[in-house]
């Protein structure tokens, strides 16, 4: 199971709504570096316990499309 250390929120612009975002920053433990909608994380994730998401660098075979995914710990949230 991998994990990502939450580095901080950012605020970028929507290009479609011209409406402010928060993003929130991880730091994936392999050291590239994503961000989520904070919305998201909010609204979909659990309030008590651990957050878990698809991690975004996992590979997948072509073949296969419904490979599985571990998933991604969120730290600090």
């Amino acid at each position: 199971m991998n994990t990502a250390k939450f580095v901080k929120e950012v605020v970028v612009v929507d290009p479609d709504s011209k409406g402010e975002v928060a993003m929130s920053v991880f730091k994936h433990e392999a050291g590239a570096m994503f961000a989520i909608d904070s919305s998201y994380i909010d609204q979909c994730l659990p309030e008590d316990g651990d957050c878990y998401i698809p991690d975004p660098f996992e590979t997948y075979s072509k073949d296969n499309m419904y490979n599985s995914n571990d998933g991604l710990k969120l730290l600090g949230v």
